[in-house]
């Protein structure tokens, strides 16, 4: 909920902050170029629109329209609900603990433990136990961190321009990566409306490697839980 407020207080303030920005980063070479790189992805995305004119590209047309349909879809759900962010990951784990058994969540709860990630729950139910994961995740400084660093980026698309189209492209890219390395996660948040939203939390999966392979062990889940969690 922290999360997605941080989000929405951004964007509802993002006009201002896109004129304070221009100001503030003059001086701030690195954070520049990280615009420049967005204003470089959308107006890539507009020549994409661009061709539906001009060349005989009617299926590319088609999937921008639907990614951008599906963004906007997702950004409302943000809007609507506060929890979207825990709720993707809640997926996330929730599949991780699909069909372990009691002794084996007992002992991924072990490994936690020796690396001080502490679960709160009375139940060592699969469902229990994914929640209290994920809140533990969703607390964690990681995430926050990674949270922050996204946010300018959804802030600057409230202000319209190339930005905007940017920020679509680097979602549509984000969420065709996590089609290609898991499938299985990606159609669940894609019939969740999210998938375009996977972009703002794509750093932790990466930085945890939690994609590095199809079938993880109760040691892989635990690490990749802990890396995730710190």
């Amino acid at each position: 909920m922290y999360h997605s407020d941080l989000i929405i207080r951004d964007m509802q303030a993002g006009k201002l902050m896109a004129l304070q920005l221009e100001k503030a980063l003059s001086g701030v070479k690195v954070q520049v170029l990280e615009q420049a790189d967005k204003i470089g992805d959308g107006a890539t995305r507009l020549l994409y629109y661009l061709s539906c004119y001009t060349d005989n590209y009617q299926d590319i047309c088609a999937k921008l329209k639907v990614e951008d349909i599906r963004f906007f879809d997702g950004l409302q759900q943000l809007i609507k609900d506060r929890n979207i962010i825990l709720e993707m990951f809640k997926v996330y784990i929730e599949l991780l603990f699909e069909n372990k058994t009691p002794q084996q969540l007992e002992y991924i709860k072990r490994l936690l433990m020796k690396a001080n990630v502490y679960i709160s729950t009375s139940t060592l139910t699969n469902q229990a136990f994914a929640l209290g994961i994920t809140m533990a995740i969703c607390l964690g400084f990681n995430v926050s961190m990674h949270i922050r660093s996204r946010v300018g980026s959804v802030s600057g698309a409230a202000a319209g321009g190339l930005g905007i189209y940017g920020i679509i492209q680097d979602a549509a890219d984000s969420a065709q990566r996590l089609q290609m390395m898991s499938s299985v996660y990606y159609q669940a948040l894609y019939l969740r409306n999210l998938e375009m939203m996977y972009f703002l939390i794509e750093p932790i999966f990466i930085k945890s490697s939690a994609f590095k392979t199809n079938i993880l062990s109760d040691d892989d889940v635990a690490k990749t839980i802990i890396n995730m969690v710190k």
